[in-house]
C-alpha cells in the first residue's frame, strides 16, 4: 500500500465517513429526475450508429495496414490507432454489459459478445467482474479492481497491463456463479478458436504484416498503453489510500472525471467516470450532458489523463463544466 495521505487532505475524512459513498451530495436535484430518466432510456439506433462508426474506423485501420506493406513505420502508427479503437470497443461492450446500449436483453448480450471478441475477452467475464466493481468500489476486500491499486502508484501501471487475464481468472473462480463460469468458458473457447482460424488464414495468405500490425500489436498497445492510462487513472486515488481511509468509499474522493471532450470522444466518454458510477445506466453518448448537469458539485476532476497522478489526493473542488462535444 502506498504512503498514507496526511496533512490537509485528511480534513475531508470525517465528511467522507458521514457522507458514506458521497452519493447524496452528487445526486441530481428532484427537478431533474424526469430528464435523468429520459437519459437512461437506451437508444439502440444511436448506439448502433456509434458502433458502426467506430467499427468503420477499425476496419479502415486494418485496410491501411493491408495496403502499406512497404511502409512498416506507417503500419506501426496505424497499430497505435487500432489499439485506441480496441479500447473504444471495450467501452462499447461495457455499455452492453450495463444494458444501456439496447432495450433488449438479447441485443445487449449478442452485440456485447461481438464487441468483446475484438479484445479477446469473454463478454460475461467483463460484465460479471465489472458488476462486482460497481457494487464494492473502494472495498479493499471485495472490489475486484482493488488488486490494481493495492501496490500503490508504483505498481499501478504494470498491474493494469494484466487487466484482461486477471478478469478472466476472477470470472472462472468459485466465487462466480456456475452458470456464469459456463458462459465464460464457452465464450473463451469460441474466441480462442476464431482467433486461431484468423491467424492461420492470414499466415496462409502470407499476410504476416497484417497479423502483426493489425491484430497482435494493437492488442499489446491496448494492454500496455491504453488500459493502464485510462483504467488506471479512473480510480487512482485508491492507490494512495490506506484500507481504513473513509474516503475509499466516497465517490467524490475515489474516482476522477477527465473533462477533456477530445479524450472523451476518443474513448467513448468513459472519462466522465464519476458521472458513470453515479448513474451507470446512462449511455456513453449522453455522459457529456450528464457532466454538465453536475455543474457546481464537488468531486475530483482532471483536464487530461495522468494529470498530477503521483500527487497526494486533494479535496475535490466544484466542477466547472467545459465545452464538450454535444451529446445526441
Amino acid at each position: 500500500m502506498a504512503t498514507t495521505i496526511s496533512g490537509k487532505t485528511r480534513v475531508a475524512a470525517n465528511e467522507a465517513a458521514s457522507g458514506a459513498s458521497g452519493r447524496d451530495a452528487l445526486k441530481l436535484a428532484p427537478d431533474k429526475t424526469q430528464t435523468l430518466q429520459a437519459m437512461m432510456a437506451p437508444s439502440g439506433a444511436i448506439f448502433s450508429a456509434w458502433t458502426a462508426f467506430h467499427l468503420g474506423l477499425w476496419a479502415a485501420g486494418v485496410f491501411a495496414v493491408w495496403v502499406l506493406p512497404e511502409w512498416p513505420v506507417a503500419q506501426l502508427a496505424v497499430s497505435l490507432f487500432l489499439g485506441n479503437q480496441l479500447h473504444t470497443l471495450t467501452i462499447l461492450q461495457h455499455d452492453c454489459g450495463h444494458r444501456s446500449a439496447y432495450r433488449s436483453k438479447g441485443a445487449n448480450l449478442w452485440i456485447g459478445r461481438a464487441l468483446a471478441w475484438f479484445i479477446f475477452m469473454p463478454f460475461n467475464t467483463f460484465t460479471e467482474v465489472h458488476r462486482w466493481h460497481h457494487g464494492y468500489l473502494g472495498d479493499a476486500s471485495r472490489d475486484p479492481d482493488e488488486w490494481f491499486y493495492a501496490g500503490g502508484h508504483g505498481q499501478l501501471y504494470l498491474r493494469e497491463c494484466l487487466f484482461m487475464p486477471r478478469f478472466i481468472f476472477l470470472s472462472l473462480k468459485q466465487s462466480a456463479a456456475p452458470e456464469i463460469r459456463g458462459k465464460v468458458v464457452r465464450e473463451l473457447l469460441f474466441n480462442c478458436a476464431t482467433y486461431a482460424l484468423l491467424a492461420a488464414g492470414l499466415a496462409t495468405l502470407g499476410a504476416w504484416d497484417v497479423l502483426v500490425f493489425a491484430f497482435v500489436l494493437p492488442m499489446l498497445f491496448l494492454a500496455a498503453l491504453y488500459n493502464p492510462i485510462s483504467r488506471g487513472y479512473e480510480h487512482h486515488p485508491l492507490a494512495a489510500m490506506e484500507a481504513d481511509d473513509p474516503r475509499r468509499h466516497d465517490l467524490r474522493h475515489n474516482t476522477v472525471t477527465v473533462t477533456s471532450p477530445v479524450i472523451g470522444f476518443l474513448w467513448a466518454n468513459i472519462t466522465y467516470h464519476v458521472e458513470h458510477h453515479m448513474y451507470p445506466r446512462v449511455p456513453f453518448y449522453r455522459l457529456p450532458k450528464l457532466h454538465r448537469m453536475f455543474a457546481g458539485k464537488q468531486y475530483l476532476t482532471a483536464p487530461y489523463p495522468l494529470h498530477r497522478l503521483a500527487d497526494a489526493v486533494e479535496q475535490p473542488e466544484p466542477v466547472q463544466p467545459v465545452p464538450s462535444i454535444p451529446s445526441i
